[in-house]
């Protein structure tokens, strides 16, 4: 059973991961029943009833946080991300497999522990021999009654594993065993993935034809958008306006890193280790591990200020402060050389940034708390105009949009005012770069957009389509000779077009140049050897006329020898749709109320 397992996993590979995800949770035994509430009660969400206990998702960040390499645990917000949704699934999966009745039994529990460790026991050392798993060092491990009794826990986290896979495996085979295809099914997949056609068309693509040389009327405008009213559907929305407060170096901070800089070369005119204080001082962190070594540049790829003064200098010698826009420098040349013909010096530099000091980013914060109490008190309109500040208008956001202009990490901003009534002011928040307050301007519920929302996209759309048809029109005239007795040939050569030829291709397959299931590929299977199609109109690429060379049918012989196979072949693609729509439709029919913006968690 568990090998037929293994080889299933690779039929829902995606369900599996967020299994695996979820089996993280079970690893580091964190309780997400929602009974356990942490020491203050507090949740950070709520899925279908279940509560996530502040106390338990900090313990699955801190446990994800010590698992990833150390160069990756800088992005928070993706951790807060990543951690929720693995939370999330997991709850969403262990309330299915409760409510469907999904069980496995004490005897199936011991048999797999005893026998089919999961992967995270299976590459442990002590199993091992020469690198690769070694069953009978782990059976030996299993009936020994001393091991067993001394590594009770150890046991009963193998068991918790290998029930959360088994549980997961058997809700996949429940779904699963509901898909079944008929024997015409089966037929067609395979004519579907076996038989081809040969064609050669032309094509007027709709970028030959000018923007000046449609017409796109108000009334077209309209027209599309009133038939096309669920193009323009949008969920629940909110709007927020809101003041940016830049963290920037103030002309004070400037002067300091100046008068630090030349501090820096004064010690090394007095005999101090250029390399060593790059190592301790320099900003640049790439280069400071290396003594501030730049290595070998030619002209050209250092900005201007740093090269002028690079290239001015003899080997040996050390410049005076340079400014550019990363800050002060100090450069030392190593080397001139010169290769292939290019002169280049090899160079050593200290960068020291402007970066805003404690007291500028003191003073910042102090600026924007005080506008957000005037804000709240006034309104915060009135607080902008009086402040003289610009208002950033984020335009609508759905829930788990970020903040436009204020980066990545910031859809907890979203999902807090989607909670607020229209008015509401933010505190005033930080990230690296600076500091915001935010007010909710607007709030709609889900809807059509208006036109005048939307227009340009309209416009757009209308005028792809417009020329599309306009490039159809010129192909009708050459279809037109062919009916007439022309060549296809002969028709394209007169018109000044390309005839193009297409390699034999199926119905499921990219087309080069053309795309995958589309109304080409459909008009080409509709055809019989030796017809021409009508015009293909396709906004907003432009229009096609299709002439089929050869059509290769369904070697029916084969068909027989590979009927079976295109069976199975067809019911693994039909059960992990299955799988993948049962999944979706759980997960976002889901009652999910996420509070992590309350307990200042950003992502």
């Amino acid at each position: 059973m568990m090998t037929r397992l293994r080889e299933r996993t690779a039929i829902v590979l995606w369900f599996v991961i967020f299994a695996f995800v979820g089996l993280i949770v079970v690893e580091w035994g964190a309780d997400f029943s929602g009974t356990s509430q942490g020491g203050d009660g507090n949740a950070v969400g709520v899925i279908n009833g279940e509560a996530i206990s502040l106390k338990d998702f900090q313990t699955a960040l801190r446990n994800a946080s010590s698992q990833r390499p150390r160069d990756q645990r800088d992005d928070q917000s993706q951790l807060v991300r990543e951690v929720w949704e693995a939370i999330v699934r997991d709850i969403v999966l262990q309330q299915e497999i409760e409510k469907l009745g999904v069980q496995v039994s004490d005897k199936e529990l011991v048999h797999y522990t005893q026998t089919q460790p999961p992967p995270a026991v299976r590459n442990l050392e002590v199993f091992q021999t020469d690198g690769e798993f070694d069953q009978l060092k782990y059976r030996q491990f299993m009936s020994d009654p001393n091991m067993l009794q001394s590594n009770k826990g150890f046991i009963m986290q193998i068991e918790n594993m290998l029930e959360q896979q088994l549980l997961n495996y058997k809700l996949q085979r429940l779904l699963m065993e509901t898909v079944q295809v008929s024997p015409g099914a089966v037929r067609e997949y395979y004519a579907e993935q076996n038989e081809k056609v040969e064609v050669e068309y032309l094509q007027i693509p709709s970028s030959s034809i000018g923007d000046a040389d449609v017409e796109v009327t108000d009334a077209d405008l309209a027209a599309y958008y009133q038939e096309n009213p669920e193009d323009f559907r949008h969920p629940e929305q909110v709007r927020l306006d809101y003041i940016f407060f830049p963290k920037v170096a103030s002309a004070e901070d400037s002067v300091k890193v100046a008068e630090e800089i030349e501090r820096l070369r004064q010690e090394i005119e007095a005999g101090a280790d250029f390399a060593e204080l790059a190592a301790l001082e320099s900003d640049d962190t790439g280069s400071a591990e290396k003594g501030g070594d730049l290595g070998s540049f030619g002209r050209g790829r250092m900005v201007k200020p740093f090269e002028d003064a690079a290239f001015a200098l003899a080997a040996g010698e050390i410049s005076q402060p340079v400014q550019t826009r990363f800050g002060w420098h100090l450069i030392r040349v190593e080397e001139r050389l010169e290769e292939g013909g290019e002169e280049k010096v090899k160079a050593r530099h200290i960068l020291l940034k402007y970066e805003p000091s404690r007291q500028t980013e003191e003073d910042l914060r102090t600026r924007a708390e005080e506008f957000q109490a005037r804000a709240e008190v006034e309104g915060f309109a009135t607080a902008t105009t009086a402040a003289g500040l610009e208002v950033r208008d984020s335009g609508y956001l759905q829930q788990g949009s970020i903040v436009p202009g204020l980066g990545q990490g910031t859809a907890w901003v979203t999902n807090m005012f989607f909670e607020r009534e229209v008015g509401a002011v933010s505190k005033a928040f930080g990230s690296e770069t600076g500091l915001w307050v935010a007010h909710l301007s607007e709030r709609r519920p889900e809807g059509i957009a208006p036109l005048e929302e939307v227009r340009v996209r309209v416009e757009r759309t209308v005028l792809g389509r417009k020329k599309a048809e306009k490039a159809g029109e010129q192909l009708k005239s050459i279809r037109q000779e062919v009916t007439g007795g022309s060549s296809l040939t002969e028709a394209a050569k007169g018109a000044g077009f390309e005839l193009k030829q297409l390699q034999p291709f199926g119905r499921d397959e990219s087309v080069p140049g053309i795309g995958r299931r589309n109304a080409f590929v459909g008009a080409a299977f509709g055809l019989e050897s030796g017809q021409l199609s009508e015009v293909v109109v396709m906004p907003p690429r432009g229009a096609y006329l299709i002439s089929l060379v050869e059509k290769i049918s369904v070697d029916e012989e084969k068909f027989a020898a590979e009927r079976e196979q295109a069976g199975v072949e067809l019911l693994r693609r039909r059960q992990e749709e299955m799988v993948q729509n049962w999944f979706a439709h759980v997960f976002q029919t889901a009652e999910i109320e996420d509070y992590r913006h309350q307990f200042g968690f950003t992502f």
